[in-house]
């Protein structure tokens, strides 16, 4: 199995809008939407504790960080007017889980912020989180 980096941009702790009101608002779909009080997902019992809006970067749980970072930013930037308003009000913050696989024979996924996303991060003031998991390399 080979490792995996999902890269997320969220909007949270929001009660005074709609998810839906979100996508309308910024244009994009998000691949995930969590209501505060509701199920995670219908098969599991896990409880939303708030609301969320998460958008992905549109590559899939292979590409690189670098490219899901930069996939990520181009989408952010040519909006960011539209985002500027919900970064101001909400808690916003890049969410990044990285899976990695030991005996693989991969290396580790690197994560590097530049200058580019600093930029971003100082004009929207948003939040960077990183979950590292480490899991034996299982066939599928």
């Amino acid at each position: 199995m080979r490792n995996e980096i999902i890269l997320s941009f969220v909007i949270a702790d929001f009660d005074d809008i709609t998810p839906n009101e979100i996508t309308e608002n910024i244009g994009i779909t998000p691949v995930r939407i969590y209501i505060k009080g509701e199920r995670k997902n219908p098969n599991f019992s896990g409880i939303a504790k708030r609301n969320r809006w998460i958008m992905g970067s549109g590559l899939d749980k292979y590409a690189s960080f670098e490219d899901q970072m930069n996939a990520m930013l181009n989408i952010i930037e040519s909006k960011i007017e539209l985002f500027r308003p919900f970064c101001e009000k909400y808690y916003c913050e890049f969410s990044c889980a990285i899976f990695i696989r030991y005996d693989n024979d991969e290396s580790t996924p690197s994560v590097h912020l530049d200058a580019r996303y600093n930029r971003l991060i100082k004009e929207l003031n948003i939040a960077f989180d990183v979950d590292l998991y480490c899991l034996p390399n299982k066939d599928e």
